[in-house]
């Protein structure tokens, strides 16, 4: 029987974890976008969840640097996965979406990562998945807030 947790060392175990599970996301990344970062492979899963989103939308989201995020969206462009739409009316910038290439990219790159979750949690019981899912969510809204 484990005895009582502090939160500090709660948050320790879960800073841990949390940089396990960065380390071989980008290792996946690699295995399944070879020569796209996982930088790349985000901004064009939000740009596909963002119809209309620009740049300086991206800049904000993410929190990134305008020349750090100029060089990914060159990057994703130059591989035909993305596109400059042309500009919105009343607003600066260029709309950014996906070429069919990139949209099809995307989704063989997100069936790879769900079929990859499928296969590491295949032992997991379906109440403990959904309740992993649960508090990924709720952590992520928490971090939204912040």
């Amino acid at each position: 029987m484990r005895g009582k947790v502090t939160r500090e060392a709660a948050v320790e175990d879960l800073y841990k974890g949390l940089t396990t599970m960065v380390r071989r996301a980008r290792d996946v990344g690699d295995d399944l976008h070879p020569g796209l970062s996982v930088v790349a492979y985000t901004l064009l899963t939000e740009i596909s969840l963002t119809p209309g989103v620009r740049a300086a939308d991206l800049c904000a989201h993410f929190g990134l640097d305008k020349s750090t995020l100029s060089r990914q969206l060159e990057q994703l462009i130059s591989a035909g996965l993305l596109r400059r739409a042309g500009e919105r009316p009343g607003r600066r910038g260029n709309v950014l979406a996906l070429t069919p290439a990139g949209e099809q990219h995307l989704a063989a790159a997100a069936q790879a990562v769900r079929s990859r979750l499928a296969e590491w949690l295949s032992c997991w019981e379906d109440q403990d998945i959904a309740a992993f899912a649960e508090l990924v969510a709720r952590f992520n809204l928490s971090w939204n807030r912040a």
